[in-house]
């Protein structure tokens, strides 16, 4: 998405072309609105690709006589601007049966008498601005969106082959998909569904599918295969097995963050007096180990497991794996070795091929 300052100069190149009758020089508008004269042609030219209706006249340019801007009886700009937002955030479902509903919907909204949108929200100054989550470029799995999104609403089993993100190894899979499920935090589209190879709900990354299609088998839907259901007590989207009482103790350095924020399901969080205090002690009851493995490792020496046990000893390997990996990268530099990693275990790499990100 553009700058707020893009945003009020193309807005401003747009008015002043629709200002003028006989056209003005690209030039002259820009000195008028004190911006570099090559930043007003790259605008006019989006302007063009946006659908504007800019013509060349013997003065320079205009909008043509035709176009007004969009009369909006009702609807207040901030009102707008707030639906602006929301299209930019959500970018990434631009290929999905929702986001071309916004699209359109905005469209209506913001068309003139000659049906042209507005390519900017009407407001001289936006005050507030977003960034698009464009993480995953979901444009290359747009068909394999559109199986999913058919096979959830009429209840059709898919056929499917799908990457695991640990191993690279790709299985064939009948899956029962119940919901498209949107994580804002992982910026990813995920299915939930019932998977007949693992007979259990498994949550799977939708860029990683190689393959989908729609058979005519169809199926009843089972309600522990909805993310209400399924994601009861996963962080983030990780699930598992077992619910287990996570306990992490965090510095002061990192206490005014966690306290801040919801991070899981029924967490509380208690003010610790080791170490001269300041510091606090988060519990959460939840599933999926690995998940909270990579989160508590990003807070680096502002972490510590006090339980459970297997997940303390798992951070503690990792941790020291980096630092052999520190010790021997340093080592290894002048000669340009780079070390060898192990391998997880691969029974917590089978465990993670079905969930998430895994």
């Amino acid at each position: 998405m553009a700058r707020n300052d893009q945003i009020v100069r193309i807005l401003m190149v747009a008015k002043g072309l629709a200002a003028t009758r006989r056209g003005v020089s690209l030039k002259a508008l820009a000195e008028r609105l004190e911006v570099p004269w090559r930043s007003v042609y790259r605008d006019v030219a989006a302007l063009e690709r946006a659908g504007f209706p800019i013509e060349r006249t013997e003065s320079g340019h205009r909008l043509s006589a035709g176009w007004t801007a969009p009369n909006l009886p009702g609807i207040e700009s901030d009102e707008i601007l707030a639906f602006f937002a929301v299209r930019a955030l959500t970018q990434a479902w631009r290929a999905t049966a929702l986001g071309r509903p916004l699209d359109r919907l905005w469209m209506k909204l913001t068309a003139d008498r000659t049906g042209q949108g507005a390519l900017l929200p009407l407001v001289r100054e936006p005050w507030f601005a977003v960034r698009s989550a464009l993480a995953i470029d979901y444009r290359a799995h747009d068909k394999t969106i559109a199986v999913f999104e058919k096979a959830a609403r009429d209840h059709l089993v898919v056929g499917s082959r799908y990457r695991a993100l640990s191993t690279g190894q790709v299985t064939a899979r009948q899956l029962e998909p119940a919901e498209l499920y949107w994580d804002p935090t992982l910026e990813s589209l995920y299915v939930i569904g019932w998977c007949r190879l693992r007979d259990d709900v498994r949550v799977f990354a939708l860029h990683r599918f190689v393959a989908a299609s729609l058979t005519e088998e169809t199926f009843r839907p089972r309600a522990e295969a909805r993310s209400k259901a399924a994601l009861k007590n996963a962080f983030r989207v990780w699930r598992g097995s077992n619910v287990e009482t996570v306990r992490v103790r965090f510095s002061a350095a990192a206490a005014a963050e966690i306290r801040e924020r919801i991070w899981g399901p029924g967490q509380q969080i208690e003010e610790d007096e080791t170490g001269g205090g300041g510091g606090v002690v988060l519990t959460m009851e939840v599933a999926g180990g690995a998940e909270v493995e990579r989160w508590i490792l990003g807070f680096g020496a502002e972490a510590e497991v006090l339980a459970p046990a297997r997940l303390r000893a798992r951070v503690a390997e990792q941790i020291g794996r980096g630092v052999v990996l520190y010790r021997e990268g340093t080592a290894a530099k002048g000669s340009g070795r780079r070390p060898a990693m192990k391998r997880p275990a691969r029974a917590n790499r089978l465990a993670r091929d079905d969930n998430g990100r895994g």
